[in-house]
């Protein structure tokens, strides 16, 4: 039974509304159903999804132990890697390396009816009950400095400022027509943030959405009391990570996570970093995917050329001409600056590398801002 995604009608007519309203009515019953059987499934967490295919009037797919999906991920790509929707080779294959049976949900539809539902509608079921593994995506972490130190009142302000700026930086990256779906979990403290879109320029645009929400940041401290607007420590890396959504014994929600390498990554690395402090966090020491410091160099000489042309956009009651971001260095005899490689060593023994950045922000009617740490005050840091 082929899978479609069921089209508006072209006509207004009653009949054409009543149609897809009733396709849609059809679609939303299919995939609460569907929902249902896989929650179960779930079984409170204890059983992953890792993969489906269509067949038979409905989907074939495979649950298994999820402790058992991390200790087989190297047997085959598709265990964790690319989407949960499978060719019926690779279903196969990784059906009989896992030991695992097919399950099979019907659709329950008339054999020549089309089922109202799209590839695309089943992975937003499924994937809530699947994990999944990026070899390489950024990814940001906001630390609000002396959080500790604030009253229950003062730390509350400061979590919603700084998620208010998170909002605002992604509605004006979405003005120049670029595409970011943020998504972000708390840290307690602050803010883990990625692209939900995956791939170079997803990475590049969630580059851009931390340098606007520093922006709006800083101008936030020009016009609210010190003790609302946190002062914050940034680390940005790129890294590997697992996702999974978070689903509990009454619910299934929508918000998913990330964890591993990345995130391990930048919270040591945010222990070394400074308040007002923006570090750029290289794996080459201890990611297989990245080639080295110059990939994060090169990545970083990129996203700030495609940061330089967002200009002339409102913040407020100001206009930001452009925002300029490099790394910082010492002077070497040419009157040029070399970058400054920061070798840190974590509390646990891991070498860490870290470039040290700074942000200039240009107004239209009024001085620019300076944010970051200059090079002389990073050294320490090492």
């Amino acid at each position: 039974m082929p899978l479609r995604t069921p089209m508006p009608a072209e006509n207004t007519d009653d009949s054409a509304i009543l149609d897809s309203l009733e396709n849609l009515a059809d679609r939303n019953r299919l995939l609460e159903r569907l929902n249902g059987e896989l929650r179960a499934q779930w079984n409170f967490g204890s059983i992953a999804l890792v993969g489906w295919r269509p067949g038979d009037g409905g989907i074939h797919y495979l649950a298994v132990p999820a402790l058992m999906v991390f200790s087989s991920a190297q047997k085959h790509r598709r265990i964790v890697h690319g989407e949960r929707m499978m060719e019926e080779r690779t279903f196969k294959d990784i059906a009989e390396l896992l030991e695992a049976k097919a399950e099979h949900f019907s659709f329950d539809l008339a054999e020549d009816r089309p089922a109202p539902v799209s590839p695309a509608d089943i992975n937003s079921v499924f994937n809530r009950y699947a994990i999944t593994q990026t070899r390489n995506r950024a990814v940001f972490l906001h630390d609000i400095a002396g959080f500790s130190l604030f009253s229950p009142e003062e730390q509350a302000a400061q979590l919603s400022t700084l998620e208010y700026s998170l909002n605002i930086a992604e509605e004006k990256i979405a003005y120049f027509g670029t595409e970011v779906d943020l998504a972000r979990s708390t840290t307690g403290d602050g803010y883990y943030a990625w692209n939900r879109i995956k791939g170079e320029d997803a990475d590049v645009n969630v580059f851009c959405v931390l340098m606007v929400a520093l922006a709006h940041q800083a101008l936030q401290h020009r016009k609210i009391t010190q003790r609302q607007i946190p002062t914050i420590r940034t680390v940005f890396g790129r890294g590997s990570h697992y996702s999974y959504h978070q689903n509990n014994r009454v619910s299934a929600d929508d918000s998913d996570y990330i964890v591993c390498e990345i995130t391990i990554n930048l919270a040591r690395l945010i222990d070394f970093a400074k308040p007002n402090q923006i570090l750029i966090s290289s794996l080459s020491r201890n990611s297989s995917d990245e080639s080295g410091s110059s990939n994060i160099l090169e990545f970083f000489d990129h996203a700030a050329a495609v940061l330089e042309g967002l200009r002339n956009f409102e913040m407020g009651e100001l206009t930001i001409s452009r925002i300029s971001t490099y790394l910082t260095g010492a002077q070497i005899s040419d009157g040029s600056y070399a970058v400054r490689e920061l070798d840190i060593t974590d509390k646990h023994g891991m070498k860490h590398t870290a470039y040290n950045a700074k942000v200039n922000i240009f107004l239209a009617d009024d001085e620019p801002i300076f944010l970051g740490l200059q090079d002389e005050n990073t050294t320490s840091i090492a």
